[in-house]
């Protein structure tokens, strides 16, 4: 019976403990924190204008670019009447445009490690996306 009295003791003790410590926090969905996204465009825009090493006329008039770019993109996707193919090719040439516009403010050798760097973005794109397949592949046999 003392054996028994001692392992009841012991679970005793163990449930409360695992109840007197705080819950686990959930983690933060997007809805939860609006301004990470902020934060980390305006990071990825700070490493790229000193990458490039943009003047501040270059990075006035890219910041008006991508803005511009963004409302029509904003206005592309809420628009109910098109299509999702017709939004899909809407968005591709706005993208295609927006490059060809942020292109024409920068220097030759500006252009090209920007070119590099869409060209590296793209190979690890790629390369995540094969993984993520193989791996999909992997799970389902």
């Amino acid at each position: 019976m003392s054996r028994s009295v001692a392992m009841l003791l012991a679970l005793t003790s163990v449930l409360t403990i695992w109840s007197a410590q705080p819950a686990p926090a959930q983690a933060p969905s997007k809805g939860d924190r609006p301004g990470v996204i902020a934060q980390r465009r305006l990071h990825r825009w700070n490493a790229l204008s000193k990458w490039l090493q943009l003047s501040d006329e270059q990075k006035a008039n890219i910041k008006n670019i991508v803005g511009s770019a963004r409302e029509q993109a904003r206005k592309i996707r809420t628009d109910t009447t098109l299509t999702p193919e017709q939004k899909r090719q809407q968005l591709q040439e706005l993208r295609r445009n927006t490059r060809q516009q942020i292109g024409s403010v920068l220097t030759p050798e500006q252009r090209e490690k920007l070119r590099n760097l869409w060209a590296w973005r793209w190979r690890q794109w790629q390369r995540w996306k094969a993984y993520r397949w193989g791996k999909a592949s992997r799970s389902l046999r």
